[in-house]
């Protein structure tokens, strides 16, 4: 990843704007790439054997924690709402802005 960018990643986070990112040109283009190239499947749901279109994509390591995996394929995976949704407020019982 780019100097400039991680630098931009890691000043949201410390203004806990992290929504900028999510919303910006940079993840809305890396995200439509990761759902092209897996199909738009749900990753964790294939696993068990089912298909379920993926309509969002999931920092594996969160953005806050590893601002460095924000754009690498290896962290980011496709998701379907039900497996974001207990990602976000089932597991960790709490909502963060991660969520999108």
């Amino acid at each position: 990843m780019e100097k400039n960018i991680l630098d931009w990643i890691t000043q949201l986070i410390r203004e806990n704007d992290v929504h900028r990112f999510y919303a910006s040109s940079v993840w809305r283009k890396k995200q439509a790439q990761i759902l092209r190239e897996n199909h738009y499947e749900c990753e964790r749901c294939k696993r068990k054997g089912i298909v379920v279109r993926a309509r969002t994509v999931h920092h594996k390591k969160y953005l806050r924690e590893h601002p460095e995996l924000a754009l690498e394929d290896e962290n980011l995976e496709p998701i379907c709402e039900r497996c974001h949704y207990e990602e976000h407020h089932k597991k960790r019982r709490f909502i963060n802005e991660e969520r999108w």
